[in-house]
């Protein structure tokens, strides 16, 4: 036939079609890119799996994630309490100056200070501590009397506020230490301070504590925050030599996991493109086919970009280096084109285009099935990788079927590399009734077991911990130093009304305190502390009134020692004390954030815990949560790790479901003879996990995960090898290798992420894909074409 034939009026048109369209995503990319119009998420949450059975959990957690993100906490400590605040308002001074928004904390004025006296001062009679509540209660007014009377001529003890007659025990004082007693932080000389004992001595920190503005994990943010930082660190340690400074916050993890992912997506698309490159170069002998292969690659990422912009509104930065990877299963389309080509006359072209149609599209939809199948999965992050994937397979598939036979001109002559690959495929052996059959099967039943008897699970999230080192180092020294209560693991309460959240807070605390007393934890912290329940200010307010001033009251009997006649204040009217005008005022600003407000279909609070340290204690902690209605424990790592396990055994059976479905597919063409194109990617598979496990690599995840692309990526070696099973068939082998090759120059190179989940699933993969090109000639029939081993 005549190329004129074959060049169709439809395949003209479907060309056309394809350009227009290509010419639509590549102005959509445009305009995306920019305009800093497409979002670059870097949220790790967003990779996170979430318990769908469980909203309430779910809205808790983001909501105290939320509150987290924008916040930096900084130490700067000195040898003592002046180097360590000389060196803070150096600090300080570097970050007021700052171009971009960031609202800073750092001073405290007398104005400031001021504030919380008068927030509290009109609930002074209705805010006791559960010691003073306790001897009120208990102790004689006589015996408290004449503790009125010592706390009015002792010189030194808990500063007064107000007249000795309006609270002759110093409850209000009391009341307010108690609350100061809850955190390390200090106000020394108008500054927020820290000091710490150590074996030489006090250890002086000013406390900087810094809200980033606007969304934490904003790329453009991080990339101005981090320089900015180092610059008031510089400043600090130049204000006084020998300055430690600690930095610690979501942001600063956001920033690093960003910097890890742009190094990576560089590294690993830039590393598998120049692989790939020169493979192809000395396969061909021309630079045609590179050019043209990296167009549909290019193609393949412009679509991809854009329908994820569509669909998600965003993108996530892990689905970018994710999306790195696809350069080199995106050029197996391009790479089995050429390799058909290789030899051929230039005007064969459209026939051998009809040709492998048909197997080529068998091949791209089983790939694209086991991207297809990580939709399944409950990361958020996973779905764009999926959609991601699969889009930007179909789209370079598309473009090698209609584009290349137009766009391939000249002959296309076999090389000496491309023969002596191909040629390669007379070297396998075939598993049949012979010695090698029972070498490879022993060999490979030893590997299986030893596998099987080393494989342990574990879906524990904290694998995905990426963070540098010293980021970990200076968050756990924030946190010690401070005493700050962990968001890992906390208390839900909620309840039909404000009021009733805070007396479940309450009653919860009452229970904990057995473990406060026994060190079993070191604190909690909840909105009650600093506003209780209704229930409890009448209560306070009614012991005030009878046990002091009432008759025979503490003031009374006190002015009777005293001889004097001091007259109680006059009553006033009960008013309480709300959390809608706590939130309003400035001293609600270090727990505001654990108070829910309006949640579902009530209202919801958080107590958050200090001190948990060991796992032992998380399930005395859980237990706790019964005994107090409207309470939940809420263990955001073990549940998330729970979910991570449940899907990983979905999973695994959405796998069996997978190759039953391609099993189908393929039976369709290659009839009985179908299970040889199948077999090796579930050996191959089988075999990457046991080494894994030999290895001493936990089963997690994301290794199945893995397991899908080698099902779609493995299968087409076999559909391949099967369509023209002759060992004297050079051009399918050389294919295959040719893709086996870019497929682990891509993959293969997320082995070495920095992010543990990448790393798993690239570690995977190239056990995986090593493997099935390995096996998949063992599995082909020996009974066509045999020829003599090349020498």
């Amino acid at each position: 036939m005549t190329e004129t034939r074959h060049s169709s009026a439809r395949s003209r048109w479907q060309a056309i079609a394809w350009l227009v369209l290509v010419l639509a995503m590549a102005g959509h990319n445009l305009w995306l890119w920019t305009g800093g119009r497409l979002q670059i998420d870097t949220d790790i949450l967003a990779m996170l799996p979430q318990n769908e059975h469980d909203t309430a959990v779910q809205n808790a957690t983001r909501r105290l994630a939320d509150a987290a993100s924008r916040r930096i906490v900084v130490l700067v400590g000195g040898q003592d309490w002046a180097s360590a605040q000389r060196a803070g308002d150096a600090y300080a001074g570097k970050l007021e100056r700052a171009p971009m928004p960031l609202a800073l904390r750092y001073q405290v004025s007398d104005a400031a200070a001021a504030q919380w006296l008068n927030f509290y001062t009109p609930y002074r009679a209705q805010l006791l501590t559960s010691e003073q509540r306790r001897l009120l209660s208990t102790q004689s007014p006589q015996w408290q009397a004449t503790q009125a009377i010592e706390i009015l001529y002792r010189p030194m003890g808990m500063p007064r506020i107000g007249e000795w007659r309006d609270d002759p025990l110093n409850l209000f004082a009391g009341w307010l230490g108690a609350r100061a007693a809850d955190s390390k932080v200090r106000i020394s000389d108008g500054r927020l301070s820290v000091a710490t004992s150590t074996d030489k001595g006090t250890q002086y920190y000013a406390l900087l504590m810094l809200e980033q503005q606007g969304s934490a994990f904003s790329i453009s943010a991080q990339q101005a925050l981090i320089p900015l930082l180092e610059q008031a660190r510089a400043a600090a340690q130049a204000a006084a030599p020998g300055t430690q400074i600690f930095v610690a916050g979501v942001p600063l993890h956001a920033a690093a996991a960003a910097s890890q992912a742009e190094h990576e997506i560089h590294t690993i698309g830039i590393g598998s493109l120049l692989g790939i490159v020169v493979l192809t170069l000395f396969a061909f002998s021309a630079i045609r086919p590179r050019i043209l292969v990296t167009l549909s690659i290019a193609i393949g990422l412009l679509a991809a970009v854009s329908v994820c912009a569509i669909v998600f509104g965003r993108l996530h930065l892990i689905t970018l280096v994710f999306g790195a990877s696809l350069v080199g299963v995106a050029e197996n389309y391009g790479t089995n084109y050429y390799s058909n080509r290789l030899g051929r006359p230039h005007a064969e072209r459209w026939s051998m285009v009809k040709e492998q149609s048909p197997v080529m599209w068998l091949a791209m939809l089983t790939t694209t099935i086991g991207y297809a199948l990580l939709a399944l999965a409950p990361f958020p992050g996973l779905r764009q990788m999926a959609v991601f994937s699969a889009t930007g397979l179909v789209a370079a598939f598309i473009t090698v079927l209609w584009w290349f036979p137009f766009l391939d001109k000249g002959q296309m002559h076999a090389t000496r590399l491309s023969r002596w690959i191909g040629s390669r495929r007379a070297w396998w052996p075939a598993l049949g009734r012979n010695r090698f059959t029972i070498l490879f099967a022993t060999a490979t039943a030893i590997v299986l077991i030893c596998g099987i008897s080393q494989l342990r699970v574990n879906d524990d999230i904290r694998l995905m911990q990426n963070s540098p080192a010293v980021l970990i180092k200076d968050q756990l020294q924030v946190n010690k130093l401070l005493d700050l209560p962990g968001p890992a693991q906390f208390y839900l309460v909620q309840g039909s009304s404000a009021d009733q959240v805070l007396e479940r807070e309450q009653a919860l605390k009452m229970q904990l305190t057995p473990l406060l007393q026994d060190g079993w934890i070191s604190g909690y912290q909840a909105v009650s502390d600093w506003v209780p329940s209704l229930q409890e200010q009448r209560a306070n307010a009614g012991l005030v009134r009878d046990k002091i001033f009432g008759e025979h009251g503490v003031l009374e009997l006190a002015s009777a020692q005293l001889d004097e006649k001091l007259v109680p204040p006059a009553a006033s009217v009960f008013t309480p004390l709300l959390p809608d005008e706590w939130l309003k005022s400035p001293v609600s600003e270090a727990a505001r954030y654990q108070w829910l407000g309006k949640f579902e279909d009530g209202y919801a609070s958080i107590i958050l815990l200090r001190g948990v340290d060991k796992p032992a204690k998380l399930a005395r902690l859980a237990d706790i949560a019964g005994n107090v209605p409207g309470v939940r424990w809420v263990d955001k790592v073990a549940e998330v790790s729970s979910v991570m396990g449940h899907y990983r055994t979905i999973m695994a059976g959405v796998i069996m479901a997978a190759y039953v479905l391609v099993l189908a597919a393929l039976s369709r063409r290659f009839g009985r003879k179908a299970w040889r194109a199948l077999a090796p990617s579930a050996l191959a598979s089988c075999l990457a996990l046991s080494v894994l496990a030999i290895c001493g690599q936990p089963l997690q995840l994301f290794n199945v995960l893995a397991l899908l692309l080698i099902l779609g990526m493995g299968v087409d070696y076999g559909i391949f090898l099967l369509e023209q099973p002759g060992k004297n068939e050079t051009r399918p082998f050389l294919s295959i290798t040719l893709a086996a090759a870019s497929t682990l120059l891509s993959f293969g190179l997320l082995a070495l992420s920095g992010t543990p989940a990448l790393r798993a699933f690239g570690l995977t993969m190239l056990l995986g894909i090593a493997l099935a090109w390995i096996l998949t000639p063992l599995f082909m029939p020996d009974n066509h074409n045999k020829t003599a081993k090349p020498t």
